[in-house]
């Protein structure tokens, strides 16, 4: 051959060579165009191939695809069986066929075709899903069973170590499940964050239920600190005061209530609710010493938490404390007054001999309300004369003239008020007495005084 023909030969053969690579194979065209979506051209391309008997693997799982895609899942998933008796050991075709029975609404197929996938090729995600479906179809024992094969891939996120732990709890094996939960709690302290507070919360009431109360109260404690949640907290306190000995229950209460003050008097009543009405009262107990000065609000808090759980002996008691110890003044007329305003000022009159004399001179109303209850209506009328009227509030004066009144006389009442008004502490509101006393009186150029000074007011 000659050298030109031989040149030309091989210029033939490259062109063929580059037409055929640069061709595009079957199974990259149809890639091609099931991502241009053109599923239906798919089919009519396959369809007549599989009509003429072809048995292809490959042909039964691209056709299968493309039926799926066009929402036609029972055919999709008839095409999938016949893949799968070819190729029976391709997990991830059984996977794929329980997506087509769940789109096509066939559970029980559901479930058989990723028990198949499983058992080829486990993946938690399914393991999860079939865990679920066991749940739904109240197949507790064969959930059980997935679920303790799978243990050491079990993860706090999917929720399937929680349920686990329930099922080993449900079934009275406290330490099988315990020993699942300590290996969730071991994976979620090197992956944080991962919320597993109701594997926490199962896990220190199975301590408990085991005799392990001081163990749960000690872990606890450092939960708590983690959660910095007080909703999570309480929750903790009320599964383990349920259970647990008062005194494990009431040392977990004092780290609760350390860290979240506020909620105090929320967990008392809780508890007493579920009947930890021993560790209410410690909590009651131990309010007084947590809190060495208090304000007015936190004491009436304090003082109805008290008569709300028929505590009134801790607030005797309370109250008794801060007079022996020589509190400030002001704390102990804060005391005094919240006691007799839930509790009635006959309350105070055992403490009367007790209270420091500048307590009395602080507080003249108070001590007034309580000589009055005592009938010693000479010391009241003294008592109310001593009180700076501009230092009370509208209430607080009105139960001034009432007791003035109870005590003196209308001429003596008059005589009060005048001496008030003369150095410029009495207030507007207690006008309207003095002018209906003093007209009562016939003390004519006080009335009028009063009167011009009353329309005053009202401009």
């Amino acid at each position: 051959m000659s050298a030109p023909a031989r040149f030309i030969l091989l210029v033939i053969s490259i062109i063929v060579a580059a037409a055929v690579v640069m061709a595009p194979r079957r199974d990259e065209w149809l890639a091609m165009m099931r991502d241009e979506d053109k599923q239906l051209q798919i089919i009519s391309l396959l369809e007549p191939r599989l009509a003429r008997g072809e048995n292809d693997p490959r042909l039964l799982a691209t056709l299968a695809r493309s039926y799926a895609e066009i929402g036609n899942y029972q055919h999709a998933a008839e095409l999938l069986e016949r893949y799968i008796a070819l190729c029976p050991n391709d997990g991830e075709a059984y996977s794929r066929l329980a997506d087509l029975y769940k789109s096509a609404g066939s559970l029980t197929k559901q479930i058989m075709m990723l028990e198949r996938h499983i058992a080829i090729t486990p993946t938690l995600s399914r393991v999860a899903e079939l865990a679920d479906l066991y749940h739904q179809t109240q197949r507790a024992d064969e959930e059980y069973a997935l679920l303790a094969r799978f243990e050491a891939n079990l993860t706090v996120e999917s929720g399937l170590l929680l349920r686990l732990a329930e099922r080993y709890a449900n079934a009275g094996d406290r330490q099988s499940a315990i020993r699942v939960l300590m290996r969730g709690e071991g994976v979620s302290a090197r992956a944080r964050p991962v919320r597993n507070e109701r594997e926490r919360l199962l896990w220190a009431v199975l301590l408990v239920g085991s005799g392990q109360s001081a163990e749960s109260v000690r872990l606890g404690k450092q939960w708590i600190l983690q959660w910095r949640e007080p909703w999570l907290a309480g929750q903790l306190l009320r599964d383990v005061a349920l259970r647990a000995p008062v005194a494990d229950a009431s040392e977990l209460g004092d780290a609760v209530v350390v860290l979240h003050p506020e909620i105090r008097f929320f967990l008392v009543r809780g508890l007493a609710t579920i009947g930890a009405k021993l560790v209410a009262r410690h909590l009651l107990e131990t309010w007084v010493k947590a809190n060495p000065s208090p304000s007015m609000d936190e004491i009436a808090a304090f003082l109805f938490a008290c008569r709300e759980q028929d505590e009134p002996a801790i607030v005797w008691q309370a109250f008794g404390n801060v007079l022996r110890q020589r509190s400030p003044v002001d704390l102990i007329l804060r005391y005094s007054e919240a006691i007799a305003a839930e509790f009635g000022i006959g309350a105070l009159a055992p403490f009367w001999a007790s209270l420091p004399k500048a307590v009395i001179e602080r507080g003249p109303l108070l001590a007034a309300r309580l000589a009055f209850h005592e009938h010693n209506l000479v010391m009241t009328k003294w008592l109310l004369e001593k009180v700076d009227l501009t230092m009370l509030n509208t209430s607080n004066r009105r139960l001034w003239i009432d007791l003035l009144i109870a005590v003196a006389s209308p001429p003596d009442v008059f005589e009060v008020l005048r001496t008030q008004r003369r150095g410029g502490q009495l207030p507007s509101d207690l006008l309207p007495q003095y002018a209906r006393l003093a007209g009562v009186l016939g003390q004519e150029i006080e009335y009028r005084r009063a009167l011009v000074d009353l329309s005053r007011e009202i401009h």
